[in-house]
This record gives structure tokens, C-alpha cells and sequence, in this order.
């Protein structure tokens, strides 16, 4: 989805190869902003049914939007499936000090697991169903 093709995103996988996707993305932040959202994108042209995917809490708003706004450039141009998006569990990650500019020791940090599911389109559903 959202104009990226298997050519351009850098991953050597053909589109919709696999049914479900689970991802932990970096969360995007210090010297990789935007990363979290390049792993979603990816995860979103592989997977043909659903992502899972873990991001910090304090983007949520941000996530959901982002998803809704792809899910309105498809239904625009008539590509792609439409998408629901939703945040299915809240939780409390402890991210250890690991990198030089971690200041304390451990830190726990709200982190939400977001599902986005493809939804088959009206007409197909009643193709199917016909048949």
C-alpha cells in the first residue's frame, strides 16, 4: 500500500507473500525518526490478511492516522484493499540502558500493540458469496 512497491522499499519479497505479519519496528526515535513507520509500510505489502505491530504509546495518534490517511489514498485511486486499523493492547515495555545516550539505567515505556487488517471490498464479498 501506500505507493511503495517491492522496488522501491528495499525488501526483496514479492507483495501479499504471506498471511500475517508481526512486527516490533525500532520506535523511531534520535538518529532514526520515521523508521517505526517504514517497518509498518513494508509489513503492510507483505502481509495479505493483518499486521501486528508494537509502537510507542505516545504515537498512537499518529500511527492511526497515518494508516487512516493510506486507507483513503487506495480508496481514491480504486487500489488496494481497505484497511482497519485498531490498538488491541497497552503495555508497559522496560528498554534497558543500551546505547550512550541512554541517561537511566531502565526505563519502562507505553508501547501499544496495533493490529491494521485488510477488509475485502463489498463487491467481492458478494461475488463470493454468490458463488
Amino acid at each position: 500500500p501506500c505507493s511503495k512497491s517491492e522496488d522501491d522499499d528495499g525488501i526483496p519479497l514479492q507483495s501479499k507473500i504471506v498471511d500475517t505479519v508481526f512486527t516490533n519496528p525500532p520506535f523511531g526515535t534520535k538518529h532514526n525518526a520515521g523508521i517505526d513507520i517504514q517497518f509498518l509500510r513494508v509489513a503492510l505489502r507483505l502481509a495479505k490478511t493483518a499486521v501486528y505491530s508494537f509502537h510507542k504509546s505516545s504515537t498512537r495518534d499518529y500511527i492511526v492516522k497515518t494508516v487512516k490517511h493510506w486507507n483513503t489514498m487506495m480508496e481514491k485511486t480504486e487500489q488496494g484493499e481497505k484497511m482497519e486499523v485498531e490498538v488491541i493492547a497497552q503495555m508497559k515495555f522496560d528498554i534497558g540502558n543500551t546505547y550512550k545516550f541512554h541517561k537511566q539505567k531502565s526505563v519502562d515505556v507505553g508501547v501499544d500493540l496495533i493490529r491494521v487488517s485488510f477488509v475485502e471490498k463489498e463487491e467481492e464479498k458478494q461475488k463470493e458469496e454468490e458463488t
